[in-house]
């Protein structure tokens, strides 16, 4: 008898906790791209370079650019993550400032996406 309650006990362990995780868990929603999508990472050196061009480029104004910090934000890093994968980076290459187009294609670097900007001519 007591061998079954013990496994009865480990069963129902497992089912509440099953149960749990998956009443906690939200799967990350994943919005369509409406814009440029910027990820970037506080402390990233190749990011500040970004940044001071988003600074002084004339056409910041003109388009939405939506920017999104990952080091210390774990939805965004999520939300990048996909993006990223829809992109194919693989996780082990991917890394900031990556920008997503409205097209959804990406670009990866800090040069890579000051010339894309600057080629919009705006």
């Amino acid at each position: 008898m007591t061998s079954k309650f013990g496994i009865l006990a480990i069963i129902v362990t497992v089912l509440i906790l099953a149960g749990g995780a998956y009443l906690f868990s939200k799967p990350v929603e994943i919005p369509t791209i409406s814009g440029y999508e910027y990820y970037w990472g506080n402390g990233c050196p190749h990011c500040k370079i970004v940044d001071e061009f988003f600074s002084t480029w004339s056409g910041k104004d003109k388009i939405n650019i939506k920017k999104f910090e990952v080091w210390s934000n774990t939805k965004n890093a999520e939300l990048m993550a996909v993006r990223a994968k829809n992109c194919n980076i693989i996780r082990t290459e991917m890394g900031v400032p990556l920008l997503v187009k409205p097209d959804g294609t990406c670009l990866t670097g800090d040069q890579p996406i000051i010339e894309h900007y600057k080629s919009l001519n705006l």
